[in-house]
């Protein structure tokens, strides 16, 4: 159970708007940058940061998002230089900063260590994509004892069944993902979208937040009454490397980018 999440959702259902939950890299294109940019979309209004914590496999994600994870780690990153990142952060903004990564950065740190510490920095959240909740090495248990939520994943082709299992086990809100595939390609809000979508607004107790493929306003308009929150990654990613090469300000341009979401 997160408090900062319950009420930032709670702050949305009663605004009647849809929340944004906006994607970094830790560590890409640097660490001074990787802050900057997320300074950026949190002062755009963020309601959630996912910071991605680099790993040298990431399963779920397209080829923007791992060669950015690449270029990180290739830089030097590690794990105890992104829970500093997001130690500023947290210090900085009141958006609720979640950690996502892969099942082997966190055995490898350790599980409860890894949690505690998150607890510590002010996180709201962990997304551990590659870990079942049914074989979790007690992670669940871990993040409820801390205060955070685990937050699961519902993906298509799940059933209604285990839609209702993963509500009722996880905390925060449900993360579904549109399609099925990676993260990066543009996603269709098509009949089979919408009909994976309805089947999860109908079997799931917690709040739905809906990504992957999610790049313009339009989207978003489409999405506003089948979830509570969109997340958007591979976008923010790529506007990033493009206004890091082009030497631009990724703070300012991180911010108008999430405004532009929004509109």
């Amino acid at each position: 159970m997160s408090k900062k999440i319950d009420d930032a959702i709670n702050n949305i259902l009663k605004t009647k708007k849809i929340g944004l939950m906006g994607h970094i890299i830790a560590g890409f294109p640097d660490y001074k940058n990787s802050l900057e940019a997320a300074l950026g979309i949190c002062e755009a209004g963020t309601d959630f940061l996912e910071v991605q914590f680099p790993f040298s496999d990431p399963t779920a994600d397209g080829p923007t998002i791992e060669s950015a994870c690449y270029e990180a780690i290739n830089k030097g990153f590690t794990i105890d230089n992104g829970f500093k990142l997001v130690k500023e952060l947290a210090a900085k903004t009141s958006t609720i900063i979640l950690i996502m990564t892969y099942a082997n950065i966190i055995y490898k740190y350790g599980i409860e260590k890894f949690v505690k510490k998150g607890a510590e920095i002010g996180i709201g959240g962990l997304i551990i994509p590659d870990i079942p909740i049914d074989k979790d090495e007690g992670l669940n248990k871990i993040c409820k004892n801390n205060n955070i939520a685990n937050i699961l994943i519902a993906a298509p082709g799940t059933s209604d069944k285990r839609i209702k299992e993963l509500s009722k086990k996880g905390d925060g809100f449900l993360y579904t993902v549109l399609r099925r595939g990676i993260t990066g390609k543009k996603s269709e809000i098509n009949k089979d979208a919408q009909n994976w979508l309805g089947l999860v607004k109908k079997n799931s107790s917690l709040p739905i937040a809906v990504g992957f493929g999610i790049q313009s306003s339009e989207q978003v308009k489409q999405l506003i009454k089948f979830c509570e929150i969109i997340v958007v990654g591979s976008h923010f990613v790529r506007i990033i490397r493009d206004s890091y090469e082009k030497k631009e300000n990724l703070r300012e341009k991180l911010c108008e980018a999430t405004k532009k979401l929004l509109l």
